[in-house]
């Protein structure tokens, strides 16, 4: 498998149990294959992160339509696209326009709108 970087070519192949990652011929890593799986899901992680805030426009934009709709999920858990969000769906012109009060499922134009919160405790002991 050949990564591409700006202009430089990235190549990752294995030797045994080691995973290698060379870049015009030089390891730049050189990893056994528990670590690459570890490094590879937390470039994943912080990709997918990335790419959210990359796409912020469009996840806000959904999200606010989702909202003002009744629907009780989210499109991603950013405290700050989903305050966006919930700003657009209640201020949007265009939203309130095409998606009145009586499709919006009882969410009127000014009412402060968004999904609650659930935090998990653990279970308390019970009394012996």
């Amino acid at each position: 498998m050949d990564l591409i970087a700006t202009q430089e070519s990235v190549r990752v192949r294995h030797e045994g149990t080691r995973v290698l990652v060379l870049r015009q011929g030089r390891a730049l890593l050189d990893l056994p294959w528990q670590a690459a799986l570890d490094l590879a899901k937390a470039l994943q992680a912080q990709g997918k992160r990335a790419e959210e805030i990359d796409r912020a426009q469009a996840i806000i934009a959904d999200q606010a339509i989702l909202t003002r709709l009744g629907f009780r999920f989210g499109l991603t858990s950013h405290p700050g696209l989903l305050r966006e969000a919930g700003k657009e769906a209640a201020w949007n012109r265009r939203l309130r326009r095409y998606i009145p009060p009586s499709k919006a499922r009882g969410i009127a134009s000014q009412q402060i709108v968004g999904a609650p919160t659930l935090i998990h405790h653990p279970p308390k002991e019970a009394p012996r």
